[in-house]
């Protein structure tokens, strides 16, 4: 069996996200004396025309210095690329976002679209699309260059919620306020953790605290270390560096002293308040910490202790969840400040108590000034149909429409005679 030293908490937080820079510098005038004697080769079009056909990425020049300016074509599909390999030469391009290169023989290749769940996904919509079988509130899925899923996903007249790479549900979410809304939010932190729990937490005893995320799965701009804590980027996470206080020790100043601190993102304030040593922490956090320490030590002492099922993880705002358990077993949903969102909640030993994920009413409360709010289930999930100025529609656990919308609701392939009770 192994030891408790061999049972930690991984931390990954502000220093894994510190940027390192290592330029070499040059000569100063070095580059004005190079394009005087040598001169630049003039480089690729397709940066400078970047439409339809012409694209490329701007790149580091491969000269010394960095001198002139480099254009990496990117080719489009169906084009000519080479597949590489020892002794094949430098490549002068390569094929463009969501595309790889298929051999065709003698290290030849052609540019193709990547087979990956979210390609195949957009290839059903525009399917569906084609023969008239998709919903005015079904959105065509957005993949990224590498063919996975997009960051973001948008139920329009609703809410922007977090996705993984595999356009699964993740942590945060917020009002949708139009197209500007998914290329406003980045839900940079929301993934970092998602890839936490999918890597490293299922072969860890222990729960992994990543950093501390903000309702809409951004970076919250304050991110601690034991006592010492930085401002750090919202979107990215990194160590920032500027006006005013960015870095300060617990044990000597509070954390309001930063000068990216931001009360309205402070779910527990009056922890942060008080005589040194000062905390930014939540009462979540504080007992996980405390079951941790229970655990070792017992383990220490000759226990032995079951790690999986003892130590409850918490989101990665720092809280206890959406979901919570009364005394008497009652689940209920409730929202980042543990406030039940109106009377949503499920009695044990039922169908409720077990599919309960309150995704509809976490959603209701983000729209609590809207009249056109989502219908939910008494457990706070998702109504199967919801309806809207005269249309119904399917709709998914994560409430995304599901296929063509229809005035009679009977018409529906999710029709059931009892849809309204859930």
């Amino acid at each position: 069996m192994a030891t408790h030293s061999s049972y930690f908490i991984i931390s990954f937080l502000l220093y894994y996200f510190d940027v390192v820079n290592s330029d070499i510098l040059c000569e100063t005038g070095f580059c004005s004396t190079h394009m005087t004697n040598v001169g630049c080769a003039p480089p690729a079009a397709n940066c400078r025309i970047n439409n339809a056909t012409h694209t490329g990425i701007w790149l580091p020049s491969p000269t010394i210095c960095n001198c002139c300016d480099y254009c990496m074509p990117l080719f489009g599909e169906n084009q000519n690329c080479a597949v590489g390999g020892p002794g094949t030469g430098v490549n002068i391009g390569r094929c463009g976002h969501g595309l790889t290169c298929e051999p065709s023989g003698d290290g030849a290749g052609f540019c193709a679209r990547l087979d990956s769940k979210c390609h195949r996904a957009q290839d059903d919509f525009d399917d569906r699309y084609m023969k008239g079988e998709t919903g005015v509130l079904e959105e065509r899925p957005s993949c990224d260059g590498k063919g996975n899923y997009n960051a973001v996903s948008c139920i329009p007249t609703q809410t922007c919620f977090c996705q993984s790479e595999e356009g699964e549900r993740l942590f945060g979410e917020v009002l949708y306020m139009g197209r500007r809304t998914k290329e406003s939010l980045h839900c940079g932190c929301s993934r970092f953790h998602d890839k936490l729990r999918r890597i490293i937490s299922p072969g860890v005893p222990l729960p992994i605290v990543g950093p501390r995320c903000t309702t809409d799965g951004s970076f919250n701009p304050i991110q601690c270390l034991n006592n010492i804590c930085h401002c750090v980027d919202t979107i990215t996470g990194e160590i920032k560096n500027g006006y005013g206080i960015t870095t300060i020790d617990l044990r000597e100043a509070p954390i309001a002293n930063l000068s990216c601190y931001n009360r309205n993102l402070d779910l527990f304030p009056d922890q942060s308040t008080g005589e040194p040593t000062y905390n930014y922490t939540t009462p979540c956090l504080d007992k996980m910490n405390e079951t941790i320490h229970y655990i070792l030590q017992s383990e220490k002492d000759g226990f032995d202790m079951d790690y999986f099922t003892t130590v409850s993880e918490c989101l990665p705002d720092g809280t206890y969840g959406r979901i919570v358990r009364t005394r008497n077993g009652t689940k209920m949903c409730v929202d980042d400040r543990g406030h039940q969102i109106e009377n949503y909640q499920a009695e044990p030993h039922t169908p409720e108590y077990e599919s309960m994920d309150c995704k509809c009413a976490l959603t209701s409360e983000i729209m609590a000034t809207s009249a056109e709010k989502p219908v939910c289930c008494k457990n706070g999930n998702f109504r199967r149909i919801q309806c809207r100025r005269g249309l119904c529609r399917c709709v998914d656990s994560d409430g995304r429409q599901e296929g063509p919308h229809s005035a009679s609701v009977t018409s529906l392939e999710c029709y059931k005679e009892d849809w309204q009770n859930c």
